[in-house]
């Protein structure tokens, strides 16, 4: 083998020899010959040159493997991978149904509203049209058209510039994927064809077609099949027609041009018209001959379709929040979606959103709403607002920010959970919960002195109202009075200002910090983890903040106002599930307005569970709470209630705080300038927040707002839990019931008194609470201490009275954590303050006959002394006047005015004679009794009924003693009321019915109806 590889290599090089001795001398001169044309041929079709050629193909191909492996790598290093072909990285809409997830509440489109929908979900004719006109051979070529790029290419040469037309839908879709812009360089146009080469391999023709027609721009805001059906022809992209779905593939092209949208006729926002109906409608006939051509339908179809005016079924574009249901919950829902996800995410969008919302509380949430509303506006105000929560879950069932969402000035502001609203009284749960929470000493029964005097911030050296006298400094009640001693149900349920702020104040034990911040900062931050907003502990803030601008933008120290709601803000949506972790027992969740969230590639990425929680508060803390807000014997609302059910009144602001064996807790909320008025309830099952107020933030309003808040509260909470089994807050095992201070003077005005003897206490409490077993003499009408100048009739015997055994109050001697086991104190206990010594008592005088005989008038002149007779500020001791006639009482009235005269006419029952008195008491239960008068008397003579007899129409009777009624012997019912011997009966009864006539003297006569109908 070696010498014939010699050999051959000796023979080649004679022949290079023998080749180059023909050559001429010198380099260029060789150059020159061998480039004569017939040597070049003649070489190129020799051997040697054949080997040559083959060499360099070998090369060059080599060559062009590397260059296009280069090429490739170096544009495809910074290019994404198209891995969701539904183009969710694309913006589009976000739909958000209500909790069934079967009710869409709102499509949410920013720059670009897109549906993305299953391929099975777009009509064929639209499929198919497309296809028709975009790209005739989509299912023959591969990801591009050479032909189509080639033709292109010469285009651009002949013409210059840059690469024009060619492109697949495949290289489409990539390029609406990718929201490239229609520059065409090769550099983009080389990143297309890599992307799109990458996109065939992967997915189906099919597939790449359905994701185009999910992105492809269809006009205005308009992308994607389904979002243009449901604007342009208000239906699904499977219901499109061959007429609408030949003018949709037309629209893509030149959206500007070609799209209904771009003119003001079909989009009102247009203010420069650029569409031109002509042109599109001669596109969509030119798009279904070329159906008919390509064979995806016969031209007699395409001929039918022409005929239809498809510009006729086009819709007015839609607004952005054209048709939405429960606008301010779906807002408040995209917001807690943007704070858990980002607002870029969003913003993308394709996202399908089932919401907490429950259509039917939403639904009951707006008619209260709409139906308060001529209510509200009649004081002042001109918003309202209401949230609701599932107590159990933390899930948002309705939320209504405001009483119209389209009103072009204000109508977006949400205030159930966008404005941050001060919460007035309604703040209060918050306060005790902490004071109980975090002292040992504390419990319903304990006592705080609702009186005027110095405390951080208010140093009380001028009493005058503040509302007349700016300079006032004192803190006040609402109703300016000042029951003294009071225990924590009474004081939560009364709404009492001074001792909500002591509570504040208390609530870390031996609080030695300036102006009691530490304090103050407890109630904020234990009331912050309460409402649990999973936003501000994201940012490492709390729920509840008072502000140094007006803006509410920069957060300050607060101070003792926030105990009462004034100076300090939140957001109603917290402050429902801060009330609903006390309905809880103290365990805290975040609120939620989202249950599942599923991407445009059908990937669910949030799914709700039910969520352990944090108990913030001790179980046994909420549970005294919620009993307080719930005894509507504390509340001062007015109205009457018994263990299951309360009385409605025929105004609004009453008590409801039991409703078919449910308990409702129930806490007001007003604001000291009158802007904002809040009512608040929970039960063990659901919570909600109301609140009314003006737009402006700076009306004072001009009623109650019990009155115009209670309508919602009660409403809401007596709807959901309607047909509802009762389920209470079940009692905590280690809870402590003790002997209790018993208020006895009249706190608020619908409260009953006395209080109880015996209350709840957190298992923590290490208090004195014992029985108060001496007895005290107290005044019933102030509820203190009776003194030499209290009247008898106002004297009562009182157990648990000595407040010093329940006193808390650091600011009257008292300690909050700890028991004094000294019954005394340097606190003065309060005595009687209405009975003055120098008081003037009332005056009677009796005027009567001496001989009454069988009737006679019987008058009384009353006057008053100090007091007034009756007075509101005493409402459960109203005047009286009490006749007496030989030691029995045969008349009570009451009596009101001053001078009054009191008569009623006496018809003795018996016969004889003795002393006539008459009695006044007035409202403090001063009394003065008239001179007695003896007279005589005697009884009437009985006069029975004798006859009587009733046809169907008339009954008739004789003898007895008038006025008489007539009833149905079986039930009682009354037929009819006479003076006179016979009555027409209404209703009528029955032929055979017993009935009965009664006179005045009890005399009665029973008979049977008969007769002729």
């Amino acid at each position: 083998m070696g010498d014939r590889s010699k050999a051959r290599k000796l023979s080649r090089d004679a022949d290079k020899a023998t080749y180059l001795s023909t050559l001429p001398k010198g380099r260029i001169k060789r150059v020159l010959y061998r480039l004569h044309p017939k040597r070049v041929i003649k070489y190129w079709f020799s051997r040697e040159g054949g080997i040559m050629a083959l060499k360099l193909t070998g090369v060059a191909i080599l060559a062009g493997f590397f260059l296009t492996v280069g090429l490739f790598a170096y544009f495809r290093k910074d290019l994404p991978k198209i891995r969701d072909i539904a183009g969710s990285n694309l913006g589009g809409s976000i739909t958000y149904y209500d909790r069934t997830g079967q009710t869409v509440l709102w499509q949410d489109y920013d720059a670009v509203k897109r549906l993305p929908v299953e391929g099975n979900q777009i009509n064929d004719y639209l499929r198919k049209a497309t296809v028709a006109i975009e790209d005739k051979d989509y299912y023959k070529h591969g990801a591009f058209d050479t032909r189509g790029i080639l033709r292109a290419a010469s285009k651009d040469l002949s013409g210059g510039g840059s690469v024009q037309g060619g492109s697949t839908i495949t290289q489409q879709f990539v390029k609406l994927n990718q929201q490239w812009t229609d520059d065409r360089t090769i550099t983009r146009k080389v990143k297309e064809l890599i992307l799109a080469v990458e996109l065939e391999r992967e997915y189906s023709k099919a597939d790449i077609l359905t994701g185009y027609l999910n992105i492809a721009p269809y006009g205005g805001v308009e992308y994607g099949a389904e979002a243009a059906a449901r604007d342009y022809f208000q239906i699904g992209a499977k219901d499109l027609s061959l007429a609408q779905s030949a003018m949709l593939a037309a629209i893509p092209q030149a959206p500007s041009y070609y799209s209904p949208y771009a003119s003001h006729k079909y989009n009102s926002a247009v203010t420069v018209d650029t569409f031109d109906a002509g042109k599109l409608i001669g596109r969509q006939h030119y798009i279904l001959d070329q159906m008919a051509k390509q064979g995806y339908l016969t031209q007699a179809q395409a001929d039918e379709a022409k005929k239809v005016d498809v510009l006729a079924s086009v819709k007015p574009q839609a607004t952005k929040y054209q048709n939405i249901k429960a606008p301010y919950f779906v807002l408040a829902a995209k917001q807690e979606l943007q704070q858990v996800y980002g607002k870029n995410m969003v913003q993308r969008g394709g996202l399908k959103v089932t919401t907490t919302l429950d259509m039917n509380m939403q639904t009951k949430s707006e008619e209260l709403t709409a139906s308060n509303l001529k209510n509200i506006t009649r004081y002042g105000a001109d918003e309202s607002a209401m949230v609701a929560e599932d107590v159990q879950t933390g899930q948002i069932v309705s939320l209504v920010g405001g009483t119209d969402f389209f009103n072009a000035d204000h109508g977006q502001d949400n205030y159930a959970a966008g404005i941050k609203i001060p919460p007035g009284s309604s703040f209060k749960p918050y306060d005790y919960a902490t004071l109980i929470n975090n002292n040992n000493n504390v419990g319903a029964g304990s006592v705080l002195y609702d009186s005027q005097g110095a405390i951080p911030g208010y140093p009380c050296t001028n009493k005058n109202n503040p509302k007349i006298d700016k300079t006032a400094n004192c803190l006040w009640d609402y109703d300016f009075r000042y029951p003294g001693a009071i225990p924590l149900r009474y004081a939560l349920g009364g709404s009492r200002n001074v001792p909500a702020i002591k509570a504040m104040l208390s609530a870390v034990p031996n609080d030695n910090s300036k102006s009691k911040v530490d304090s103050i900062n407890k109630v904020i931050s234990t009331a912050s983890a309460m409402m649990s907003n999973t936003s501000d502990q994201q940012k490492n803030q709390k729920s509840y903040n008072c502000y140094s601008d007006e803006a509410l933008t920069q957060t300050t120290q607060c101070y003792g106002a926030s105990a009462i709601g004034d100076g300090a803000f939140l957001h109603l949506d917290d402050h429902v599930n801060g009330l609903s972790t006390l309905a809880r027992l103290g365990n805290a969740i975040p609120r939620t307005y989202l249950l599942k969230v599923v991407d445009a590639s059908n990937k669910t990425i949030k799914e709700y569970t039910q969520p352990k929680g944090t108990q913030v508060i001790k179980a046994d803390t909420a549970y005294i709470v919620n009993d307080m807000a719930s005894d509507y014997k504390a509340s001062y609302l007015p109205g009457s209630c018994t263990d299951t059910s309360c009385t409605a009144l025929n105004r609004g602001g009453y008590k409801f705080q039991r409703f078919n064996g449910w308990k409702f807790a129930v806490k007001t909320g007003t604001t000291n300038d009158n802007y904002d008025g809040l009512m608040t309830s929970w039960s063990s099952k659901y919570a909600v927040v109301t609140w009314v107020g003006n737009h402006t933030r700076n009306v004072a309003l001009t009623t109650s707002m019990e009155a115009l808040t209670e309508p919602l509260a009660r409403g809401f909470m007596e709807y959901a839990h309607t047909d509802q089994k009762p389920v209470n807050w079940t009692q905590p095992a280690d809870i402590k019931t003790g002997p209790a201070f018993v208020i006895r003077n009249h706190v608020a005005l619908g409260s009953i008194e006395p209080s109880p003897t015996n209350d709840l206490y957190p298992a923590s409490y290490t208090g004195g609470a014992k029985a108060d077993n001496t007895s005290t003499i107290t005044d019933k009408i102030s509820g203190k201490a009776a003194t030499s100048c209290t009247p008898e009739l106002a004297k009562q015997t009182a157990y648990n009275s000595n407040a010093q055994f329940w006193n808390i109050d650091q600011f009257m001697g008292g300690n909050a954590n700890s028991a004094s086991s000294v019954k005394t104190s340097n606190v003065a206990v309060p005595t009687d303050d209405v009975h003055n010594c120098n008081d003037t008592k009332p005056s009677i005088t009796l005027t009567a006959p001496n001989n009454c005989g069988s009737s006679c008038t019987i008058t009384a002149t009353v006057t008053q002394g100090t007091h007034a007779l009756t007075d509101s500020a005493y409402s459960a001791t109203p005047g009286t006047v009490t006749f007496m006639l030989a030691g029995q009482v045969i008349n009570t009235s009451n009596v009101s005015d001053s001078p009054s005269t009191v008569s009623f006419t006496y018809s003795p029952t018996s016969s004889g004679s003795g002393a006539l008195t008459a009695t006044v008491v007035d409202s403090v239960l001063y009394q003065a009794t008239s001179d007695a008068q003896t007279i005589s008397y005697a009884a009437v003579a009985a006069n029975p009924i004798t006859t009587f007899s009733a046809s169907p129409s008339k009954y008739t009777w004789s003898g007895g003693a008038s006025p008489y009624n007539v009833i149905v012997s079986s039930s009682g019912i009354t037929l009819c009321s006479t003076a006179s011997g016979d009555c027409v009966p209404s209703p009528k009864v029955p032929i055979g019915t017993k009935v009965t006539v009664r006179d005045s003297s009890g005399s009665s006569l029973e008979t049977t109806v008969s007769g002729s109908p």
